[in-house]
């Protein structure tokens, strides 16, 4: 990877780098692996200063880059507004763009009267310093502070803030060493250009332990008390490079550990530890003992014990997202026992570790923690034991990578926390500026508006959520009805379909409402389920969550728990995990309940309490909710309409393209055979129904083309309102550019019909490539081995193939060609009847001996298994979005959902004869 450390252009950097002696420049070791890239970098035309690390895995620990907008920010409303308090006239205050006054000039923030009251007493911490973006902005502020409250020249305020005012550590050595470049860089540049510098207070919190913990001990030359505590500092230090900044060596919390010897300081103070614990090292050293028993670098693992054991007026950092389910074992372990309340996130343990060591936190960190129910008790603490002093929500997009890619899509909130208890009056400063371009944040940050919640009253909010606004006094909508969670399936490839690709009613599928895209009445009604009367398979799974039973059979409304939360009315059918079905505990609350979740206020007031992609159920129905003002806004509007859609894609739809927003494909539906599940049992266009589901397009077996047949269906259902006219307006409708049905039969539908069906088509092109050859349109639900056959052997071989070689015979321009494609075609679908590797159809669900030997499907299986061999041989008119590979999750057994397999009739029939199959 190549990190960008600085606009700056090379030529300047090179009279800065160059003039450098190489002793000088590698002072303490810090900078010689950059400056190892320089001298690389240096001779390439480049016009920024690019940093290669070579074969380097960071990982998520580390967060390298903070756009620097976030870290002006949280340091202009922190060490700024304090400078600011203290200092109202200072010219520095116009350089703070991002530092947010109220009307009477005071900072949002609040003045921070804790703090000491000279700048040359303030210490600021990034405890998690990546590249340094933090440092360096601490540093450019805390210098020209110093400066102007001191009088000292540029050079001089320098050096005394690297002395005495800025420190940071991270995990990753090599971090450490950019981060440390980044600081010298920014002093040479503000200052006279290179001189000596005071070795910035940087070091590596990720240095580990690796020799057992009775040579650890044996450094305290028999002092019981060293000793105890040496044991105490092995345990922490040995898993250094995975917690880092996370070890506390003043925190006291018990851990199940064979090798504690000592759980606790409580019998020594830390003051005394620290420089016995160096002099012990320091008089072992000259022995070559620091290097055997610490396996690391002794001046930079005691560099990191100090800077973790201060306490400093400011920590301001970007502290690494990375949730528990990605954590390592140890970090789990760790965090379960030492920040069990924030553990959800390593950012919120971080959060909690450093309010030991500080009086002010400045950081960004993911909005997760502000709602989600996981980290209600940690909220609550957070909320009594410290003051929020501003915070602002910032959204997704926030972060501008390096490399182009997508920006960090998790939703995110600058913080600005004092660590001791709030005034009993005191209110937090909010501001929210949604989820706009990373590239406008900059702006919104300096121009939003600043709200105020009393911090006291988020106490109250549903699980302590804290919120940019108040709840109002209205009960909240638990009270008149319940969110349920749906049905979490655990393989939704074996046990979920789309209606249309079973022929419907059925025994073992039941509707599956889900999710959906726009408000509507009755959306969402696409997926089946197969239940088995709830005592098959999935019923029985230990991979899968049957729930939401309370609301089946019930009214209510379905509300989809992502993105913009959309909403149908729910009529009582089992419903996946991908929506809620909130169920009023009155039935005659549902046109106010449906008034109320179809509104914008519904959206914006979840979003007020939860700003995460996804929603829980609860948190759905956590919102107040003006039940009389509902019930007046739905008694202005018609009642509720009766379940009825135009959408071919839904099961309530009944099956008429006059009726349709598709009516082409709807009318090309009707004349294959097929019928919608809630289809009247008889109707007008039965009678132009095909009777094998087989429609060729030129005209075959004594059968009219199909552009006629399809006319014909079109005219009955349009009626008197048809006319060329009308037929011209159906085929802009559908995004053709044809003129006849015909050429849309031919070049579009099946691309189109493959789209509007989820890639899921029912209706399968079969063609041999030719435009004037042989096309046939089949209903997949009555294509067995027979009807293949049929088609194979009747419609192509007797009738088609023979009318091209009598062509041929009568030298008919073209016929040579289409016979020629006519008999490749037929030796495809001959293939497919026999169905050997790697023609064949594969059902990972089935065993061995289940699996079917030539063309012999078995609809339940789907679609997409289902249309391999037809796909592989590649006689369908146009290819569409389909794939055969790994599923999500595992078999019962343990091993992957893999699909692409392919299996030999030799194998199947082996199987099937072991099993005593015939």
């Amino acid at each position: 990877m190549r990190l960008r450390l600085a606009p700056e252009g090379r030529h300047a950097l090179e009279e800065v780098i160059d003039a450098l002696p190489v002793e000088t420049f590698i002072a303490d070791d810090a900078l010689g692996w950059v400056y190892q890239f320089w001298q690389k970098d240096k001779k390439e035309e480049i016009n920024d200063l690019e940093l290669k690390i070579e074969g380097s895995d960071l990982g998520p620990v580390t967060q390298l880059f903070t756009d620097t907008y976030m870290v002006r920010f949280l340091l202009e409303n922190s060490l700024g507004a304090w400078w600011a308090t203290r200092h109202p006239d200072s010219p520095l205050i116009r350089s703070f763009k991002f530092l947010r006054l109220r009307e009477d000039g005071k900072p949002v923030a609040g003045a921070f009267d804790d703090w000491p009251s000279r700048v040359a007493d303030v210490s600021v911490i990034d405890p998690c310093c990546g590249s340094g973006h933090f440092l360096v902005e601490a540093f450019s502020m805390l210098w020209t502070m110093r400066a102007e409250e001191e009088g000292l020249s540029a050079v001089a305020a320098q050096d005394a803030v690297l002395r005495d005012n800025l420190f940071g550590l991270e995990l990753d050595a090599r971090c450490v060493q950019i981060a440390m470049f980044a600081v010298a860089l920014r002093a040479w540049k503000a200052g006279e250009g290179w001189r000596q510098l005071p070795v910035p207070n940087i070091a590596c919190s990720g240095i580990p332990v690796k020799a057992p913990v009775g040579q650890w001990m044996s450094l305290a030359g028999g002092d019981e008390r060293l000793e105890n505590a040496l044991a105490r500092m092995h345990m922490l230090f040995r898993d250094a490079d995975t917690l880092g900044s996370l070890i506390d060596p003043r925190h006291t919390t018990t851990m199940t550990d064979p090798e504690n010897r000592q759980q606790s300081f409580d019998d020594m103070d830390w003051e005394d530890i620290a420089p016995a614990f160096v002099d012990a090292v320091t008089r072992e050293s000259g022995r070559d003992m620091a290097a055997a028993v610490l396996g690391a670098d002794l001046n930079g693992l005691m560099r990191a014990v100090i800077l973790l054991t201060r306490k400093y007026t400011l920590v301001s950092t970007n502290v690494p997202f990375l949730s528990r389910s990605k954590q390592a074992s140890r970090l789990r372990s760790y965090l379960d026992q030492r920040a069990p309340l924030s553990k959800g996130d390593l950012a919120t343990a971080m959060l909690e570790r450093w309010m030991r060591g500080a009086h002010a936190i400045a950081l960004v960190s993911p909005q997760n923690w502000q709602e989600k129910p996981g980290y209600t008790a940690f909220r609550g603490l957070l909320l009594k034991q410290a003051t929020y002093r501003l915070f602002a929500r910032i959204g997704n997009n926030v972060w501008q990578t390096q490399s182009g890619r997508q920006p960090f899509k998790i939703p995110t909130v600058l913080s600005v926390l004092s660590c001791h208890p709030p005034a009993k009056d005191h209110d937090i400063s909010a501001i929210d500026i949604g989820n706009g371009s990373v590239h406008e944040k900059a702006d919104l940050l300096t121009q939003a508006i600043v709200g105020s919640v009393q911090q006291k009253a988020q106490i109250s909010n549903p699980d302590s959520r804290i919120m940019t606004s108040s709840l109002g006094a209205h009960p909240l909508l638990q009270s008149v009805a319940s969110a349920r969670q749906g049905v979490k399936t655990g393989d939704d490839p074996r046990y979920r379909r789309f209606f249309w690709e079973i022929p419907l009613p059925h025994k073992d599928w039941v509707y599956f409402q889900s999710s959906l895209v726009g408000n509507r009445f009755y959306g969402g009604r696409s997926s089946i389920l197969f239940w088995e009367q709830g005592r098959g398979s999935l019923a029985k799974s230990a991979g899968a969550r049957i729930q939401g039973q309370e609301a089946w059979g019930r009214r209510g409304v379905v509300v989809s728990q992502m993105g913009d939360l959309f909403v149908t009315l729910y009529t009582g059918e089992i419903f996946d995990s991908n929506a809620a079905a909130v169920i009023p505990k009155r039935e005659s609350d549902l046109p106010a309940l449906w008034a109320f979740l179809s509104s914008p206020s519904y959206r914006r007031a979840v979003r007020e309490i939860d700003n995460n992609v996804a929603v829980t159920n609860r948190t759905l129905v956590k919102v107040p909710f003006d039940e009389m003002k509902w019930r007046r806004v739905a008694e202005e509007v018609p009642q509720l309409p009766e379940p009825n859609t135009d959408d071919p894609t839904q099961w309530l739809f009944l099956g008429r393209p006059e009726a349709s927003s598709a009516p082409l494909h709807v009318a090309v539906a009707r004349l294959i055979g097929y019928r919608w599940p809630d289809q009247v049992t008889t109707d007008a266009f039965d009678r132009f129904a095909d009777r094998d589901g087989i429609v060729c397009l030129p005209s075959v077996s004594g059968e009219a083309p199909a552009a006629d047949r399809l006319q014909q269906v079109l005219q009955a259902s349009f009626a008197d309102s048809w006319s060329p006219s009308k037929l011209k307006e159906l085929l802009e409708q559908s995004g053709s550019k044809r003129k006849n049905l015909n050429d849309w039969l031919r070049d579009d539908f099946f691309k189109q019909h493959c789209a509007l069906f989820g890639n899921r088509p029912f209706v399968w092109h079969i063609w041999d490539g030719l435009r004037d050859g042989f096309s046939a349109l089949v209903n997949y639900h009555r294509l067995d081995r027979k009807a293949l056959e049929k088609l194979t052997y009747t419609y192509l071989g007797q009738d088609w193939v023979e009318r091209q070689r009598a062509g041929v015979r009568d030298e008919v321009p073209g016929a040579e060609g289409r016979l020629v494609a006519a008999l490749e075609l037929q030796r495809k679908l001959e293939m497919i009847l026999e169905g050997e590797k790697p023609y064949d159809v594969y059902i990972r669900w089935k065993s061995l001996h289940g699996q079917p030997v030539g063309w012999e499907p078995d609809l339940n299986d789907g679609v997409r298994l289902n249309i391999r061999p037809f796909v592989m041989t590649g006689v369908l008119r146009a290819p569409f979005n389909i794939h055969w590979k790994k599923d999500r999750g595992k078999n019962p057994d343990g091993t992957e959902r893999h699909n692409e397999i392919h299996l030999s009739h030799a194998e199947k029939n082996d199987a099937k004869k072991r099993a005593g199959c015939n």
